[in-house]
């Protein structure tokens, strides 16, 4: 529990600053209009030019803030949630934990290195650090033959197992679909707009999948590492799932244009995985 208590307490530093980082991209608005501008690989992008996100494209910044409504709504109420269970000893509180460092983790990584410079950036790169180490110590202080233990027979194994396939599947082709032919074309990817590589698809490509693919063939395989890794990518998904469908919907409401069939696909998918994660969290005794 030694590294769990230390988790506890890099989580309760998180939540004030993810508070106060969340609610200034939501409530931070300011006065200005959005205005068209040229980036270095000759795209024509409009910039929010308002608000916390003025320096961000209205694309990137309506993803953002709707990143930081749920942040609020869900985020750091699930992180407050296991934060007060794991300190009763619960294994679920754990777990919560656990996948509530991931979401933060992922969450301001990606704000740490794709956001456009603003008052708060040194806030972002507190929350990814906090949440990285917090997360380290969550899940190193997780034991796999407890966890398989305390699963019911009822446990949707192979459908979560299945879930993870089409996620690796998923994430593979549709970002692999924009960043190869560019490689041979010499064109930018499409989207980039004013990033200088693409964050997302690098995290997604280079972490997402492979645990995505780690945990099907574990859980599979029955091995109880499997059964800890979906639990916690799960959870991760609880509250990640509601945070892209909030982007999809406030860029639609911010009249950006988005390619309905792929974010159709992402909507489901992250529908399903908060479907899968409440039913992972109910198969698991405490």
């Amino acid at each position: 529990m030694k590294n769990t208590n230390i988790s506890i307490r890099l989580a309760m530093l998180i939540i004030p600053l993810a508070l106060v980082a969340a609610a200034a991209g939501v409530f931070w608005q300011g006065t200005g209009v959005s205005y068209p501008f040229q980036t270095l690989r000759g795209e024509t992008v409009l910039v929010r030019g308002h608000g916390l996100y003025a320096n961000d494209t209205v694309n990137s910044s309506s993803q953002e803030v709707g990143q930081d409504v749920v942040t609020l709504v869900l985020g750091i109420p699930l992180l407050i949630a296991g934060i007060v269970w794991a300190r009763r000893g619960s294994l679920r509180g754990r777990l919560l934990l656990t996948g509530g460092l991931g979401y933060f983790l992922y969450t301001y990584g990606a704000m740490s290195f794709l956001t456009a410079f603003n008052p708060f950036f040194l806030v972002y790169v507190a929350l990814f650090s906090l949440s990285l180490f917090g997360f380290i110590l969550a899940l190193s202080g997780l034991d796999p033959v407890e966890v398989a233990g305390r699963v019911s027979d009822r446990f949707p194994r192979r459908t979560i197992a299945v879930y993870f396939m089409i996620i690796a599947a998923f994430l593979s082709l549709a970002w692999l679909g924009l960043v190869v032919p560019p490689l041979f074309s010499g064109k930018p990817p499409a989207g980039l707009e004013s990033a200088i590589t693409m964050v997302i698809q690098a995290l997604d490509l280079g972490v997402i999948v492979p645990t995505s693919l780690i945990t099907a063939v574990l859980l599979l395989q029955k091995r109880p590492w499997g059964l800890t890794l979906a639990c916690v990518v799960l959870l991760k998904i609880l509250s990640m799932g509601a945070a892209l469908v909030a982007m999809v919907l406030n860029q639609m409401r911010e009249g950006v244009a988005i390619e309905p069939v792929t974010s159709a696909i992402f909507v489901l998918i992250s529908i399903s995985g908060m479907v899968l994660a409440v039913a992972a969290l109910r198969n698991i005794r405490d």
